[in-house]
């Protein structure tokens, strides 16, 4: 045998055992992944959360490391959800909350693979698992009585009142209320506003109905002319709770302002923040602009869930059709 004419390695064989889930300072290296996957995602805040939620369920339900799910274990684990999970009140998951987590895993896993955990030529172990058929969604915008209602109940000149008032009008401009609670008074032009929503990243310009400037503006003098300092920087809304005076108001305040104070006045069930969204959609359609433009205003990339939040008015607007076409009405 001569010099170029080495002999072959020999052949080292992998060892069959599972990758251990923890690593050797005993950290449950699944959920070191899940950290990983939420910091390099572009999710919003309440999304992030549902994801950390749902990740960590099937954490608490699976003793396998990430690389080792396979296929059926998904399986094993929707029927799980389906059979044996309960919502805080006792009822069984809803399918839409099943949906939520398959989603998460279907994300995740995605984000595994391309980070290279696992091999791009390998089938994820969510791929064949299906999603739960969702029945037709409720109508959730709000009629015109409705509406009418509900601005009428936002009286009073007390700070709060003319918070309330320009809180609720910038809602019933479509945005969502982690959008409204992140704004700053820079983002107010006097005509509209400009930010950058929270879900996807996207620029958003939505311009304001003159009703909805003068109660921005009634707002932002009553803070001026208690020698509140204004830059572009300070929020435009602000809590009034005795615990959080002063300071930006959160999301949770957007929602028990709705929800809680507007739905006990108006005795309107289940008002929150997004149903003033599905509200605005509609509204656009109603008002003759196109979906296109409407989308770019609300911030609907889809044109498929842009249809399911106006669906439930065009049914309205046809059965109105109908009985105007019959005479009775």
């Amino acid at each position: 045998m001569t010099a170029d004419q080495q002999p072959f390695p020999p052949i080292r064989l992998l060892s069959s055992q599972p990758i251990p889930v923890t690593g050797g300072n005993g950290v449950d290296l699944r959920s070191e992944r899940v950290r990983e996957f939420l910091q390099a995602s572009n999710l919003a805040p309440n999304t992030q959360k549902a994801y950390r939620i749902e990740l960590e369920r099937f954490i608490g339900w699976s003793n396998k490391a990430w690389i080792n799910v396979t296929p059926r274990d998904l399986a094993q684990f929707k029927h799980y959800l389906k059979h044996q999970c309960q919502t805080r009140q006792g009822q069984p998951l809803s399918p839409a909350a099943i949906n939520q987590a398959l989603t998460a895993l279907k994300s995740f896993y995605k984000w595994f693979q391309q980070a290279g955990y696992m091999s791009l030529s390998d089938v994820l172990p969510t791929a064949a698992v299906q999603f739960e058929k969702l029945g037709e969604p409720l109508p959730r915008h709000l009629s015109s009585e409705q509406m009418e209602v509900i601005f009428q109940a936002v009286t009073g000149d007390e700070d709060i009142d003319r918070r309330d008032r320009a809180l609720l009008a910038v809602l019933t401009h479509g945005l969502r209320a982690e959008d409204v609670s992140a704004l700053n008074v820079g983002n107010y032009d006097g005509i509209r506003l400009r930010f950058v929503r929270k879900k996807d990243k996207s620029d958003a310009i939505v311009p304001l109905r003159q009703a909805a400037r003068e109660h921005i503006q009634a707002y932002l003098e009553r803070r001026q002319g208690q020698r509140e300092v204004l830059t572009n920087e300070s929020p435009l809304f602000l809590s009034y709770d005795f615990r959080t005076p002063g300071q930006r108001l959160g999301y949770q305040g957007i929602y028990y302002f709705t929800k809680v104070r507007l739905g006990a006045v108006t005795g309107i069930p289940n008002l929150t923040p997004h149903r003033f969204r599905h509200t605005y959609a509609s509204e656009l359609v109603e008002l003759g602009i196109d979906s296109l433009l409407a989308r770019s205003l609300t911030g609907h990339r889809s044109e498929k869930v842009f249809e399911r939040y106006i669906k439930g008015k065009r049914l309205a607007a046809a059965e109105d059709a109908f009985f105007r076409a019959i005479g009775e009405q």
